[in-house]
């Protein structure tokens, strides 16, 4: 049976986070997901992050100020839908 022939029930998710270290494909999965599921998709703004860069040359002494960005970053888009569009239509994140 494909995705999108399945019938949503009444409390189906309408909030779909996918989780996992960086660059192990989550954005794909979840450009995947949101085609199949006709969803929203809420990517991370892993471009704007200034400590990135650092994290590959040496994943140790960034990982955390490159996460802190990631976790902040996801705070603001989330802060910015407002809070009755949040679960009107489903929405797919990386």
């Amino acid at each position: 049976m494909v995705v999108s022939q399945l019938k949503k029930p009444a409390n189906a998710s309408r909030y779909i986070a996918i989780e996992g270290p960086i660059g192990v494909g989550k954005t794909a999965l979840a450009r995947r997901l949101a085609d199949s599921l006709s969803a929203d998709l809420v990517l991370e703004e892993f471009d704007e992050n200034p400590f990135l860069e650092r994290f590959y040359r040496d994943g140790r002494s960034a990982a955390l100020p490159a996460q802190m960005f990631f976790l902040f970053a996801r705070a603001r888009q989330i802060e910015q839908m407002r809070q009755s569009d949040l679960f009107s239509s489903v929405r797919i994140s990386d």
